[in-house]
């Protein structure tokens, strides 16, 4: 069979879904059949050698001035009769595609109030909709995405699959001190506890409530730990200003994230001693996979999809709200035990959510659809 996959996130910087499509590929390799092959269709040159990727894989450089959407709806749609079934990883798909056509839905936030601008309605989650809608099959990570993908997609049931995602089988614990004590003192300036947030810095994550309750505890307990945001600010929030108002300039260190391998971050889960998500709304949350994969204790909010993720391996909060997370914010760092006894649970849980299991049902997916 000939499996297509939409891979214009593998350029750019890597996060979640270009961490995603990156992971599914290699993983791919050890499943395909002998005679399958798997087109991977990109806009900027991308060589396969860099994943390691075998004569299975072929890709199909497409440039083009169109970006985004555009180019999976201009150009990409072009190219429906050179395979079986197209992948299109990341909510969207060619609609004029006249090929078999498999999305992956990662989230409706939308569903959440507050958790996106007014204007993401009448955008983002209409192409959504509309994407979900006209393809053959919807893969989602969870049962939370699933409901919502029917009640406000209006998808039939019998077209979802929920296929939980995960972090890979290279995810454990780091516990060379040598190299955790370099990597605190590379992003933070010295070697010092710190607290650790992964992610964009996107509306639904609420880093001001954060950075505010993670200020009331270092301040009140005088602890020496400092707050790692590691990933992009796209919404420019005001950190600096947030910091300086809270007398925690000192404290609070933010960087892009930008690493060249994914594996360049375990080290920086690893050396924390705490990962917060206090995130409003998740389809799912491949951060908090990968930071109890590293045995991380997890605070983060107890419904949704997170809440089916962490299932009694975390401290959950009913709202990401800064006294609700400055109450769960010291408990955790000033009780040692209950650290340890996250980090194990999280070990623990962690391994119901492996990215070769994903890969192998993506896979399953693709090629149920594209032998009907």
């Amino acid at each position: 069979m000939r499996f297509g996959v939409n891979a214009l996130r593998l350029s750019g910087q890597r996060l979640g879904i270009g961490r995603y499509i990156e992971y599914l590929l290699k993983d791919w390799d050890s499943m395909l059949r002998p005679d399958d092959r798997v087109v991977v269709y990109v806009r900027e040159p991308f060589d396969k050698d860099e994943l390691g990727l075998s004569d299975a894989f072929e890709v199909r450089h497409l440039p083009s001035r169109h970006d985004g959407v555009r180019w999976e709806h201009l150009v990409l749609a072009r190219h429906w009769r050179e395979t079986d079934v197209l992948f299109c990883p990341s909510y969207t798909v060619p609609v004029h595609y006249r090929g078999k056509l498999v999305v992956a839905t990662h989230s409706v936030n939308e569903a959440e109030p507050g958790s996106h601008p007014w204007w993401y309605h009448l955008t983002y989650r209409q192409r959504n909709k509309l994407c979900a809608r006209r393809s053959d099959a919807v893969i989602v990570p969870s049962l939370t995405t699933k409901g919502h993908v029917e009640d406000l997609y209006g998808v039939k049931p019998e077209k979802i699959t929920i296929v939980p995602e995960g972090a890979p089988r290279s995810f454990a614990p780091v516990l060379d001190e040598a190299r955790l004590a370099e990597t605190r003192r590379r992003y933070l300036g010295e070697d010092v506890p710190y607290v650790l947030f992964v992610g964009k810095l996107s509306q639904r994550r609420n880093i001001p409530a954060l950075i505010e309750a993670f200020g009331r505890v270092k301040r009140s307990e005088g602890l020496p730990h400092k707050l790692l945001l590691f990933g992009p600010n796209v919404l420019e929030i005001p950190v600096d200003e947030l910091v300086e108002r809270l007398g925690i300039s000192d404290s609070v260190v933010q960087t892009d994230g930008r690493i060249e391998r994914h594996e360049e971050i375990l080290p920086v889960y690893s050396g924390a001693d705490l990962f917060v998500h206090p995130t409003a709304a998740e389809g799912f949350s491949l951060t908090i996979v990968e930071a109890m994969a590293c045995g991380l204790p997890v605070i983060t909010v107890g419904r949704g999809a997170v809440a089916e993720i962490v299932e009694g391996a975390a401290i959950t909060v009913d709202a990401p709200t800064p006294d609700l997370l400055e109450a769960a914010i010291r408990r955790v760092l000033t009780d040692g035990a209950l650290r340890a006894d996250l980090g194990r649970k999280s070990i623990e849980r962690a391994e119901l959510f492996r990215l070769d299991s994903t890969a192998r049902g993506t896979l399953d997916v693709m090629r149920r659809v594209g032998a009907a």
